[in-house]
């Protein structure tokens, strides 16, 4: 009897389940292995267009022109209504301050001065006003939260720079306090303050009366530098700062404020920029008012290394430190000498000779009036915004404060601002900053400082003495400051209100919304936390370096 023949039609179908099963799991781990590949390879190519590339550079640049976009609106010009042929209505009704026979710049430089002042431009002048495009420079910002800012690209240190800006002089004819001038240099000026009005009229400009016609001067100055008070929403951090350093015993450079009127031949004629600080140049003339000697060797530093050993050619210095005065051989050798000793002396050898090199009296009020306005847009952090210089009288080296927009305690780049608040006085850099760590090292300077410290505590910075100055010079300059916008005029009585509003968001400098900062909030703030330190209730705070 033959066996029943098997049923085999079923058995195919298991296989056939298992081929299905197999060839959609290769797919898929196909698809997530390709994934992870291209992202892999994309973070790779971003990591090297970041740490490499321009990528950084352009990333900065947006964020800055975004920020300043959101926190200022200008007027449209010509006003609405007006028609070609009929007279612009004056911007400035009532007398103006006149700069006629003006002999000297203690008369120029007034603080509550609001000068009137114009330039004037034809319309191939305005074009070659307009900056030039440099290669960016790559990596500048670096993993340890240390910026560099020389792109040796550019003839100008700072940020400007770093991201390809060139800034060329173009001729113009110039009007100051009913003074005319013609072919007269401009130029635009600055780094974040030209950054964040990139796209707007009212950028910081810079004019020298005498590049093209030698020996001419106004009140004793033939250079006038315009800042555009585009980051400062109380428009008044330069001129308290600079004027605290002066009360302090430091010789600082001195202020005004301006509205500017530009024109543009054949497009329009007295176009409004608005408010202005006026701040006097750090050149060979406040170099002969302060020093007595117009040969006074003066630099503007822009370096973590202040004072590092680069060996004995003076090319090695140049780019660093950028005099500002025609410099000697002699004087080029006591810089070197002056970097070789804080670079190789031994502590034993800086505590004793340290005072040989440097006025420390000098530095210490320097240095004291600095950390309790905490300023950190500058030699206590990114080793910028500051000057040196030798005097002719001692041949001891000096410091001199610059571009303080970011003073009292507002600049958002490092740190909260309650951290910017309690901010260490014994330890006010951040990271490492060699030549300020050897100086606090040494016991004499240390209590000298901490000596100045104490006397402006009690002095300049009383928190009723700056409230009071603050509302001095607001009152000085509400009128222009509400001319100009309502959304500038908005942030300028919250930055010199009285009171202050909870304020969500303050903390975040990358949110083109936060609000105004406070300048009163910050004096009581500070005050009660030096008074804590100085008593040694309190450390304050130490702050690190890096990127949130």
């Amino acid at each position: 009897m033959d066996a029943p023949a098997k049923n085999d039609s079923a058995e195919p179908a298991k296989p056939a389940r298992r081929k299905w099963w197999k060839r959609w799991l290769k797919i898929f781990l196909w698809t997530i292995g390709g994934s992870l590949l291209f992202i892999l390879m994309s973070a790779g190519i971003l990591t090297y267009l970041w740490l490499h590339g321009p990528l950084q550079g352009w990333l900065v640049e947006r964020m800055v022109v975004a920020d300043n976009r959101s926190n200022q609106q200008e007027k449209p010009w010509p006003p609405p209504g007006w028609k070609p042929g009929e007279s612009l209505p004056d911007a400035v009704p009532g007398p103006r301050l006149s700069a006629v026979g003006l002999k000297t710049a203690a008369e120029l430089f007034q603080t509550t001065n609001i000068w009137i002042a114009g330039l004037e431009f034809s319309e191939e002048s305005w074009k070659r006003m307009a900056p030039r495009r440099l290669a960016r420079m790559p990596g500048f910002l670096k993993s340890d939260g240390t910026i560099l800012l020389s792109n040796t690209n550019a003839s100008r240190n700072g940020l400007a720079g770093v991201v390809g800006y060139e800034f060329d002089h173009t001729t113009a004819d110039f009007e100051f306090g009913g003074v005319h001038i013609t072919n007269v240099a401009a130029r635009f000026k600055g780094n974040g303050t030209f950054l964040s009005a990139l796209h707007q009229w009212k950028k910081p400009i810079k004019v020298r009366i005498n590049k093209y016609t030698k020996g001419r001067e106004l009140a004793g100055r033939d250079t006038f530098n315009f800042g555009n008070l585009s980051t400062d929403a109380s428009c008044l951090s330069d001129s308290l700062s600079y004027e605290a350093f002066r009360l302090a015993g430091v010789p600082a450079s001195r202020t005004a404020f301006v509205r500017m009127f530009l024109s543009i031949q054949g497009q329009f004629e007295k176009r409004p920029l608005g408010l202005y600080v006026m701040v006097e140049n750090l050149d060979e003339e406040f170099c002969e008012e302060r020093f007595g000697s117009r040969k006074t060797a003066l630099f503007k530093p822009v370096t973590y290394g202040l004072f590092q050993d680069l060996g004995n050619d003076w090319s090695a210095y140049q780019r660093a430190y950028d005099p500002k005065t025609k410099i000697t051989q002699e004087q080029q050798r006591r810089l070197i000498e002056t970097a070789r000793f804080v670079t190789q002396s031994t502590d034993q050898e800086f505590a004793a000779r340290v005072g040989d090199f440097f006025d420390l009296d000098e530095t210490a009020r320097f240095l004291a009036a600095l950390v309790w306005m905490s300023s950190y847009d500058g030699i206590l952090w990114n080793g910028q915004n500051f000057a040196i210089y030798i005097d002719p009288r001692s041949d001891k080296f000096g410091f001199l404060p610059w571009d303080l927009d970011h003073s009292w305690g507002e600049f958002p780049g490092v740190g909260t601002e309650e951290q910017r608040q309690q901010a260490s006085i014994r330890h006010p850099w951040v990271g490492k900053i060699p030549f300020l760590e050897r100086m606090m090292a040494v016991e004499t300077f240390r209590n000298l400082y901490l000596a100045r410290v104490k006397e402006l505590h009690e002095t300049v910075f009383r928190p009723e003495r700056l409230a009071r100055r603050t509302d001095e010079l607001a009152v000085a300059i509400r009128a222009a400051v509400l001319d100009e916008s309502d959304r500038k005029a908005e942030r300028f009585e919250q930055a010199v209100a009285d009171q202050w509003a909870p304020r969500p968001g303050k903390d975040n400098p990358m949110d083109p919304k936060r609000p105004a900062f406070p300048l009163k909030n910050f004096y009581q703030a500070r005050a009660i936390s030096v008074e804590e330190q100085l008593a040694g209730r309190s450390e304050g705070v130490v702050i690190k370096r890096g990127w949130k």
